[in-house]
């Protein structure tokens, strides 16, 4: 059985040409990077059974060294995720869609001395479990 999560890492990275991690990335991670992370999914019911077509929502974090540069890869991810349908990874995916997006809060990682830039994503995922 497919999920979500596989469709898309892939798309992001295939977008945006960055490494991405889910949930976190690794403390040497060098910028630009993406994090991804499932935060809910919502089931729906019928009087007999589960439906098997849940939403999924995503958390994407794009990491980037300058405001311009972030925007520019969060475009490319909107781009490249929003509105898809279709077969991908082992999974249907039945539509995404861009939910919010927002410029995030600048990052000081200890002893970089500079900001690193971040732009938050979210994403709504209707998939096939079945």
């Amino acid at each position: 059985m497919g999920y979500p999560e596989k469709w898309l890492r892939g798309a992001i990275e295939a977008a945006t040409n960055c490494r991405t991690f889910p949930v976190q990335a690794p403390e040497n991670a060098v910028t630009p990077y993406v994090v991804y992370q499932r935060t809910a999914t919502s089931r729906e019911r019928t009087l007999t059974n589960n439906a098997f077509v849940p939403i999924a929502s995503f958390s994407v974090w794009i990491y980037s060294d300058t405001y311009a540069a972030g925007k520019e890869l969060s475009e490319r991810v909107r781009v490249a995720v929003d509105n898809f349908k279709g077969e991908a990874d082992g999974v249907t995916i039945e539509r995404v869609f861009l939910a919010d997006e927002a410029d995030g809060d600048l990052v000081d990682f200890a002893g970089e001395g500079k900001p690193t830039y971040t732009v938050a994503l979210q994403f709504e995922i209707r998939f096939r479990e079945v």
